[in-house]
């Protein structure tokens, strides 16, 4: 008995001394300044005789750092975090020694550099995500703030703070706990944009993003050098009263231009405006432009964009390494013909916005609750400050809104416009309830025409008239019939060849395609939030890819989009298009299915191809189109008086029709139900002229389903001037 009894006591010392797993967990957001790229974590203690590097950390992204060691033995120890850069210097914390108690697996609680176990944060039940970068790569840096920009603050750049006096900066923004893919720019400076794409994160927990270069350009041994660079404009005729230039080397503020001989300007009132630019820092590139001002320009507004006179891309010049110029420096703006002045027509057709009864679109807009219709653009500063150059009215008994403006001009320069729905507090909190925050871009239309870029018109010649009436529109282009009616689910694909893609860094074997939805007001009412909606593209194995995405009415018939692509080698995401000009997004229509009662069903678009560079295709707009089961058969046989038919055929299966006629125009409603008084499908087109019209039905109620044989009841309502109503059968 006693050997035996030794032999237990023998195994539960040896079972006692076996080593356990330890997981140590590092939090380095207390700790300014740590490269999370370049830098090296160890672990240092009794456990390893205090040297070494044996024990080093992985790096999970960010401040985030582990370590697992299955070689410890159930004791007490003491242990350091030291942290070694890339030219090998050591920096130890400088806190006391942390204590360690060993007994079995243990997965130690998040250390903090120098900070214990405590977080440099209040915890909260929602996600705080600290978006950081480096000014080290910045040629020339002088210690201009650094901000960010995004959809956590609608892309308006807010600054960063500076960590200590290192070239590290930072800001913590909180986001709603159930994770969303988020994109952001850094600025040099309010204003400094970067040139990559968006950078792009998905987040679902608490992060701190790793450490980035601006514009993801590291440090370089190449020595910064300043020159002074001329910018001119050379006006050949338009006798522009003031000039100001702008670029990247302002932040795009305005600089004042100088036509008086003075300021480096070589002779006075010759049309040639010139600003010298003093120490402009290289190797770098800048873009630039210049603005005819006039008073808007004293009060924060931009004037009117030259280079969009001549319709040429913003300039670049370089300042190379030597401290040359090369580039372009100066542009010339030719004579653009006299001036002139003509009454301009605005007209937009709102029928599938309205929020009124009897509408059958997307209820948005109401006159009612005082919402307004706007044109804004080039010609009126693109505000609604003064109502006579923007305000529309709407033309009684129409869903019409109009304005009539004086606009002054040259003849054959293209003026950018477009149409603004001015939301009353009243909507925007209604909407806000209903369906979630809007943006505040949420009121510009983005024409799918014009690919989302703005409108425009020429005034064209003197023609003795005065006036230039610009064709209908609808909102967004959205013509009758262009939405989805409510409570159909239908699902769209949409298809792209990704093989252009990789002359712009993308690699298939590592990168992934996501589709970008740019629609304020289909993302809003999908419930996909106000920002950036992308939906993730899966790999055909053939280049190509494709996004799946169920959509319930009402939506509208156009998609407006972009694809792009997440670089994980640069940690960027990069986009098709971009810019506010022509043809910024792809446009692509989903059109009904004519072979089965013009229904709206899933639909796979045709296959794109990526495309970098703006303007982006878009697919013709051809809004007569767009299948409806209601047909006109001939305008000239206008009946005396409102009258509905019997179906044909009569019992049927599973299609039928019956034609109406009305004596003047009017609003027409054709409703079915079925044998309990139910409305189970309802149909109206709006106002239709007078004229005789045929209705084809097959079977299929409001949600889509195929209703079962028995008794309907079909219903024909013309205004307050005309119902009645019929009965049908339906036989399988």
């Amino acid at each position: 008995m006693k050997t035996y009894s030794n032999k237990i006591f023998v195994i539960l010392l040896a079972l006692s001394t076996l080593s356990a797993g330890v997981t140590f967990n590092l939090n380095t957001s207390t700790g300014p300044g740590f490269t999370d790229t370049t830098s090296t974590l160890v672990i240092r203690g009794s456990m390893n005789g205090w040297a070494g590097n044996d024990w080093e950390m992985s790096n999970l992204g960010g401040d985030y750092w582990v370590y697992t060691s299955d070689t410890l033995s159930d004791g007490e120890y003491e242990y350091k975090y030291v942290v070694i850069d890339e030219m090998g210097t050591e920096a130890w914390e400088s806190t006391g020694n942390r204590a360690l108690t060993v007994s079995g697996e243990t997965d130690l609680p998040q250390d903090y550099w120098e900070n214990g176990t405590t977080p440099p944060y209040t915890e909260t039940d929602s996600i705080d995500v600290w978006f950081r970068v480096s000014t080290a790569g910045i040629v020339g840096y002088g210690g201009d703030t650094m901000f960010v920009a995004g959809y956590m603050n609608s892309w308006n750049g807010e600054p960063l703070t500076q960590e200590g006096d290192s070239e590290f900066w930072s800001r913590q923004y909180s986001f709603d706990p159930d994770g969303e893919l988020i994109a952001y720019k850094f600025q040099h400076g309010l204003g400094g944009w970067e040139s990559i794409s968006n950078r792009t994160v998905t987040v679902s927990s608490d992060t701190t993003l790793g450490w980035v270069y601006w514009d993801n350009i590291p440090p370089s041994d190449v020595e910064a050098v300043y020159t002074n660079v001329t910018l001119t404009v050379v006006d050949e005729g338009l006798s522009f009263q003031d000039v100001r230039f702008k670029g990247q080397f302002s932040n795009w503020n305005l600089i004042q231009g100088y036509d008086d001989g003075t300021n480096g300007d070589e002779s006075a009132n010759d049309g040639i405006w010139t600003v010298v630019l003093d120490s402009v820092v290289g190797p770098n590139s800048y873009e630039w432009g210049a603005v005819e001002c006039d008073s808007t320009c004293d009060n924060g507004g931009n004037g009117v964009w030259l280079l969009n006179l001549i319709q040429e891309p913003n300039q670049e010049f370089t300042v190379e390494e030597d401290g040359s110029v090369s580039g372009s420096t100066s542009f010339t703006i030719p004579y653009l013909g006299d001036e002139i002045t003509k009454t301009v027509i605005f007209s937009v057709d709102m029928t599938e916005w309205l929020d009124e009864e009897g509408a059958t679109g997307m209820p948005i807009f109401s006159v009612a609750r005082g919402d307004q219709m706007q044109v804004r653009g080039g010609f009126n500063g693109w505000n609604g400050d003064d109502p006579t150059n923007s305000e529309m009215t709407r033309t009684p008994g129409t869903n019409i809104f109009s304005l009539a403006t004086s606009v002054t001009g040259y003849p054959n320069t293209a003026t950018e416009y477009k149409y603004y729905m001015e939301l009353d507090s009243s909507s925007i909190d209604l909407i806000s309830e209903t369906y979630g925050d809007i943006t505040d871009a949420i009121g510009w239309e983005d024409s799918p025409q014009y690919g989302g870029g703005n409108r425009f018109f020429t005034l064209g010649s003197d023609d003795g008239t005065g006036l230039l009436e610009l064709p209908l529109s609808g909102y967004y282009d959205l013509p009758a019939g262009g939405v989805v009616p409510c409570c159909r689910t239908v699902t769209l694909t949409f298809n792209t060849d990704m093989t252009d893609a990789e002359a712009d860094g993308f690699d298939p074997a590592e990168d992934s395609v996501y589709l970008s939805l740019k629609d304020h007001w289909l993302k809003l009412l999908q419930g996909l939030g106000g920002g950036d909606h992308k939906a993730y593209a899966t790999a055909n194995g053939d280049g190509t890819y494709s996004a799946n995405i169920s959509f319930v009415g009402p939506f509208p018939w156009h998609m407006i989009y972009t694809w792009g692509f997440y670089d994980v080698s640069e940690f960027a995401y990069v986009e098709e298009g971009g810019g506010f000009g022509f043809g910024r997004f792809r446009a692509r229509y989903h059109h009904a299915n004519a072979n089965n009662d013009c229904w709206w069903r899933d639909y796979s678009f045709p296959l794109d191809s990526w495309q970098n560079d703006p303007p982006l295709p878009v697919e013709n707009w051809e809004p007569d189109s767009i299948c409806i089961p209601l047909a006109g058969i001939d305008d000239g046989l206008i009946p005396d008086e409102f009258f509905l038919s019997n179906n044909y055929p009569n019992p049927f299966n599973p299609t039928t029709s019956f034609t109406f006629g009305i004596s003047s125009s009017i609003e027409v409603n054709i409703n079915i139900y079925n044998i309990l008084g139910q409305k189970i499908f309802s149909y109206s087109n709006g106002k239709l002229d007078a004229g005789t019209y045929e209705f084809n039905w097959s079977g299929i109620d409001q949600i889509g389903q195929q209703v079962t044989s028995g008794i309907y009841f079909y219903e024909m309502e013309a205004g307050n001037d005309f119902r009645e109503i019929k009965k049908m059968t339906l036989l399988k």
